[in-house]
């Protein structure tokens, strides 16, 4: 069931997470880059969107669930930015649970690397822009800012981006 179709449309909340659980998720997955952590920020917006599901059930329910999940990952990058977590155990350790690191110029290696080191509003925005393909105003509306404000998060997002990509080539 396709975005739009779920607009408006009655159906319940178990058919509302059957049809949005991938698109959310890999919305998550990009706004953390932790597959583990996006699935609990995904399970607590669902938890939220239950609570709410006859208010939200009539309008787009979708567009608030996600709005849910942006601030959830917004507040998970200020919580993890605070407190920096002490790894345990060795790099070999690290590298046989998570598989090796992507080569430098490997397919994805760099670029996620610059996503992942963008601030959290810009790569939110990035994200819901050219992820989800939402417009500057739906993306005004999932994260309470202005028009004004998308659009400089995303000038500023990708100028990091191109510059990232000049460097990578010299």
């Amino acid at each position: 069931m396709s975005a739009q179709e779920i607009r408006g449309a009655e159906i319940t909340f178990d058919e509302f997470v059957t049809a949005t659980a991938g698109r959310l998720l890999r919305t998550a997955a990009f706004l953390v880059y932790d597959r583990h952590l996006a699935e609990d920020l995904l399970q607590t917006a669902y938890e939220r969107v239950a609570r709410k599901w006859k208010r939200v059930s009539s309008g787009n329910p979708e567009a608030y669930a996600r709005r849910v999940l942006v601030n959830l990952a917004i507040d998970e990058n200020k919580r993890r930015a605070r407190r920096r977590d002490t790894p345990v155990g060795s790099v070999a350790d690290v590298e046989r649970l998570a598989g090796p690191s992507p080569a430098p110029g490997a397919a994805g290696g760099d670029l996620d690397e610059v996503l992942r080191a963008l601030p959290a509003k810009q790569r939110a925005v990035v994200v819901l822009r050219y992820w989800c393909d939402l417009g500057e105003q739906e993306i005004a509306e999932t994260l309470g800012i202005s028009r004004g404000t998308v659009k400089s998060h995303t000038a500023r997002a990708m100028a990091a981006l191109r510059e990232h990509m000049k460097e990578g080539r010299a």
